[in-house]
């Protein structure tokens, strides 16, 4: 079986490749690594697409999903994600594989021997269905605020950045209200319009309108300065600037 791998974390594709060769499910030949979504489209509208896809879900330059934006995918794809419980049963309902990082031998196994079992006519409606909802995907209006006497939308334009430490994760908005929010900042990013968030690094996405400037930093990376307090600077890599500077340079 010929598997291609798209992920940006190099020790993460050691991983994976190592439980990869020790499964005994089915002889699996990595054909191909590929790194971002660019790298992506590229590679399946020029190559033969191979027999099985293990896709991490955040890439240096956006959601995975956008591959599917922009070339259709011609094989079953299983992700690889860090999402939480109630991402993981969207992916269950929509009948899309996944395997939770870290990825164990157990889980992977398990994967294999549902996509080995498939007929052709299976395999092809696999493929169909994870296409349609991929590609049916919209992105979220506002946030539900959970109090604990009431709740509210939060409009998303009228979101500065989100911000998580200690396992919380607060909104800021442009009037410098916080307002708590009940998911993790890996669901948002992939959720939220990436035309006007951006995943700047771990602990923070901001909004294209409460960019205020952004300075060179050390080590070739940026540092992104917004229009309201923020609580520590943020930081953008070395590798994740360029990224950046096409984003600011795109239309809305």
């Amino acid at each position: 079986m010929k598997a291609i791998i798209i992920e940006d974390e190099t020790a993460a594709v050691t991983s994976l490749k190592a439980i990869l060769a020790q499964n005994k499910v089915v002889p699996i030949e990595v054909v191909a690594e590929l790194e971002s979504i660019e790298e992506s489209v590229c590679y399946f509208k020029n190559n033969p697409h191979p027999d099985i896809i293990f896709m991490d879900i955040h890439l240096a330059d956006g959601t995975a999903f956008k591959i599917f934006e922009q070339v259709e995918i011609d094989a079953p794809v299983v992700f690889t994600t860090a999402y939480d419980d109630y991402a993981l049963q969207a992916f269950q309902v929509s009948s899309v594989d996944y395997l939770l990082k870290p990825v164990t031998l157990i889980s992977l196994e398990r994967s294999l021997n549902k996509l080995r079992l498939f007929n052709t006519e299976q395999r092809l409606e696999h493929i169909r269905k994870t296409n349609k909802t991929i590609t049916s995907r919209h992105t979220i209006k506002s946030l539900l605020i959970m109090l604990p006497d009431k709740f509210y939308p939060l409009p998303v334009e009228q979101i500065c950045y989100i911000y998580t430490t200690n396992e919380k994760v607060t909104a800021y908005t442009m009037d410098g209200k916080q307002h708590p929010v009940d998911s993790t900042l890996d669901a948002l990013s992939e959720q939220l319009d990436e035309n006007i968030f951006f995943r700047a690094n771990r602990q923070f996405i901001i909004s294209r309108q409460a960019i205020k400037d952004i300075e060179l930093w050390f080590g070739s990376r940026l540092s992104v300065n917004l229009i309201i307090p923020i609580p520590e600077r943020i930081i953008i890599s070395k590798n994740k600037s360029p990224i950046l500077k096409k984003w600011i340079l795109s239309e809305e």
